[in-house]
């Protein structure tokens, strides 16, 4: 017996009756990137018939939830650089790029990141940071000096001694947007509760999925699963060289009074603690862990990096509980905060939540550099992999997408379009985001 939610485009555990059986194209992950990619299609190609399958039973339920939800423009690598650019003109634009409400319902807060240096040596690199970014084109970064950061915001504190900006930085509503793209796709249906699907392939083309539902043919696959896509490719016979990660992050209904509602997102020095104002009286948090398995004996870790090899239906067991102790005490630290100041105030632990997600990654064999005598060096990526299966036509991949599934979706989903589609890129640096370019300059992690 199916369910139905408002609409006759949604159904979840569909029945045989209402199953469909054929469509022009299917997305596999209801996140927002898959969500972008029913988009884009429409816009591409209006009327397309389009199917969108998520395993939960609402949209937006995997990682997205344990995301900060911001977004950012100071991007070091031209296909990231170009891929956030286009995204926060969809941002800025949300009414005429999506639908009218859009951008009301989406709630940008432009806010702004502030990264900061307490030392010299990181004030020189924030320094050298911005003079690379004015050269790719990002001339609205700025350095900021200890006298201008104490003039621009002077409640961040005596320990900071330089930042850098990035003024167009800000976070959103991601469940608003996963939707706010949905409902721009108007002839997508959207299958919820559809655990166990599959991608049908014969003789290297796709020819649909199978679900325990029923099978739906389709000449077109998405794959935008998150941290469940290593689990279709796989049952599906389909390789796909990524590394799942656990990342964690919470949020506080306290916020001590320096940090006022009008900050920017604020990182710190390595390895990186990160805050910003959230619900009204509190804040989110987050910081560059380094996951261990202990926290999850059960599950099979990545013997090669912090990572596990299948994701869990048990998120939670994942969570390592010293988490948000260690984020405030490396925060209090650097802000130089004495007991019972600033983020070494107790009442920050005091009814918090504790979020948890998967980020997934490129592994070594997608991302690498070649020594002069041909040997490879496995690095650790920042880029998304968006392009046609080698080995299936018809599959288009958008996986791996680092945690930055939120800000760069609707770039994501005009890219995944294009492929699917068989367009031109959006835009020539997108080419970068292909399984076939294991390396780009200055591809590594920004925070």
């Amino acid at each position: 017996m199916s369910a139905s939610l408002p609409g006759d485009r949604f159904l979840v555990r569909p029945g045989a009756d209402d199953m469909p059986t054929s469509a022009d194209a299917i997305v596999i992950g209801g996140g927002p990137t898959g969500a972008a990619a029913c988009w884009a299609l429409e816009r591409a190609h209006p009327g397309i018939r389009t199917i969108l399958i998520e395993r939960e039973e609402r949209l937006g339920a995997g990682s997205s939830l344990a995301s900060l939800e911001n977004y950012r423009t100071c991007w070091p690598a031209l296909p990231l650089m170009a891929q956030m650019r286009r995204s926060v003109e969809v941002f800025h634009h949300a009414d005429d790029e999506l639908s009218e409400g859009a951008s009301a319902s989406i709630h940008l807060k432009e806010r702004g990141y502030l990264f900061l240096a307490m030392t010299d040596s990181h004030a020189a690199s924030l320094r050298s940071d911005v003079a690379h970014l004015h050269s790719i084109g990002l001339r609205h970064i700025e350095y900021l000096d200890h006298d201008e950061v104490q003039r621009r915001f002077p409640t961040i504190g005596r320990a900071v001694i330089a930042a850098k900006w990035d003024p167009i930085a800000g976070w959103l509503d991601s469940n608003a947007l996963i939707h706010a793209f949905v409902r721009a796709a108007p002839h997508a249906r959207v299958l919820l509760g559809i655990d166990g699907t599959t991608i049908t392939h014969e003789s290297g083309r796709v020819v649909g999925v199978h679900t325990p539902y029923g099978t739906i043919h389709a000449p077109i696959v998405v794959l935008a699963a998150g941290g469940w896509a290593p689990v279709v490719a796989r049952e599906s016979g389909i390789a796909l060289p990524v590394i799942l990660r656990p990342r964690q992050s919470f949020t506080t209904g306290y916020r001590h009074a320096g940090f006022t509602d009008d900050m920017p997102m604020l990182i710190g020095e390595s390895p990186s603690p990160h805050v910003r104002p959230e619900a009204g009286t509190g804040a989110i948090f987050g910081w560059e862990y380094r996951w261990h398995s202990k926290w999850a004996p059960e599950l099979t870790p990545n013997p090669d990096h912090d990572a596990v090899l299948e994701p869990s239906d048990h998120l939670a067991r994942l969570k390592d509980p010293r988490f948000p102790s260690l984020t405030l005490a490396l925060l209090a630290r650097q802000f130089d905060h004495g007991e019972g100041e600033g983020f070494n105030d107790p009442k920050y632990l005091r009814g918090l939540h504790h979020n948890i997600g998967y980020y997934v990654y490129r592994d070594e064999t997608a991302a690498y550099r070649v020594d002069a005598d041909g040997s490879r060096h496995g690095y650790e990526s920042e880029r998304a992999i968006i392009c046609p299966h080698p080995d299936v036509s018809g599959l288009i991949l958008s996986v791996a997408h680092v945690g930055h599934g939120v800000m760069t979706a609707p770039a994501a989903g005009e890219l995944a379009a294009a492929h699917a589609l068989g367009l031109a890129l959006p835009d020539p640096h997108y080419a970068g985001f292909g399984l076939d370019v294991p390396y780009v300059d200055q591809d590594a992690p920004v925070l």
